[in-house]
């Protein structure tokens, strides 16, 4: 439908167009990969929450809840445990005076363990955002109607979040997820009675299916309770070991 694309088209267009606008702050090496040191608690509070919230996770937590359950949930709650520590950890990656985890490591390790975790790391981004861009096109598609094609999707998302990425650095990242963080709390809740009157409330839903199973955070026949330890675990250290985790923390003007 023409309102599918309309609408789709100008969230890309607008997102793009605030980060190509952010390249005015861009005057050196530190404001393109730190931001200079320069935003605040509200900037920083969403620049977080839309580093760890992305749209590929819509896509994997429906379709695990589909197949399992309520207990699909957990594979967006695996950062729920990670979060104090993330609180305690931020303030310290601040303090390190560093601009990129390859930094730190060069300093306390060496060239060569610098290198590797460059290296691996750059294998790792590019894994996921092909993932986010496969995840983000199926969800393009499916609420589209079909309409707009995932290879389509695909092509506009790769150019538009490149040319808005190199030309504003984390500035344009920062701002774009603070705007995307907002959209994300607002629809979140806008579209929730939409989904319980599509199924007749929870009593309806309830009534809808007759394995109680079903409505368990925990599935005994496979997102058990290890399970869930395991990918809490994983979540905690993979924060930590991530790419993105020191330039996202030192974007902060203080460790406050």
């Amino acid at each position: 439908m023409l309102i599918d694309w309309l609408v789709i088209a100008a969230y890309l267009i607008g997102v793009t167009a605030i980060g190509v606008y952010a390249t005015r702050r861009v005057k050196s090496s530190a404001n393109f990969f730190i931001s200079d040191r320069s935003f605040g608690k509200l900037t920083m509070t969403f620049f977080s929450f839309g580093t760890g919230t992305n749209t590929d996770q819509a896509v994997s937590v429906a379709s695990k809840t589909y197949t399992s359950g309520a207990s699909g949930i957990w594979y967006q709650w695996l950062w729920l445990f990670s979060t104090p520590f993330y609180w305690l950890l931020a303030p310290l990656f601040r303090r390190m005076r560093a601009v990129t985890t390859a930094d730190y490591l060069l300093v306390r390790y060496g060239q060569s363990v610098a290198v590797l975790f460059a290296l691996v790391g750059m294998i790792q981004l590019a894994v996921n955002i092909g993932v986010v861009l496969k995840a983000s096109s199926a969800m393009i598609t499916a609420v589209s109607g079909g309409s707009i094609s995932p290879e389509i999707a695909i092509f506009a998302m790769t150019v538009l979040f490149v040319v808005y990425g190199v030309a504003g650095g984390l500035n344009a990242a920062i701002i774009t997820d603070l705007i995307q963080g907002v959209m994300t709390v607002i629809l979140s809740f806008l579209i929730l009675p939409f989904a319980l009157s599509a199924v007749g409330g929870m009593s309806g839903l309830r009534a809808s299916i007759d394995n109680p199973e079903v409505f368990s955070i925990v599935a005994p026949s496979e997102i058990t309770t290890l399970y869930v330890v395991v990918i809490a675990v994983n979540g905690l250290v993979g924060w930590v070991t991530s790419p993105y985790s020191m330039p996202m923390c030192a974007a902060g003007r203080s460790e406050y």
